[in-house]
């Protein structure tokens, strides 16, 4: 998959997981809830293939290494 199959969102969101942030921390950051936050987080994880935000943190390297 590639990260263009990400929303912009999701990619946003999972560029703050690969800095190692947690949903709480994102949420903040962002003004969103933690539960949308997780929302963002699942699918970007379920799009990527992944099922950890370690995988999806390295894929997200991988993805924008690649482009």
């Amino acid at each position: 998959m590639h990260q263009a199959q990400l929303s912009p969102r999701e990619r946003e969101v999972a560029g703050l997981v690969a800095r190692g942030m947690t949903n709480a921390e994102i949420a903040r950051s962002l003004g969103l809830s933690a539960s949308t936050v997780k929302h963002y987080v699942e699918s970007a994880m379920r799009k990527a293939g992944v099922t950890n935000r370690v995988s999806l943190a390295i894929w997200l390297r991988e993805q924008e290494g690649a482009g």
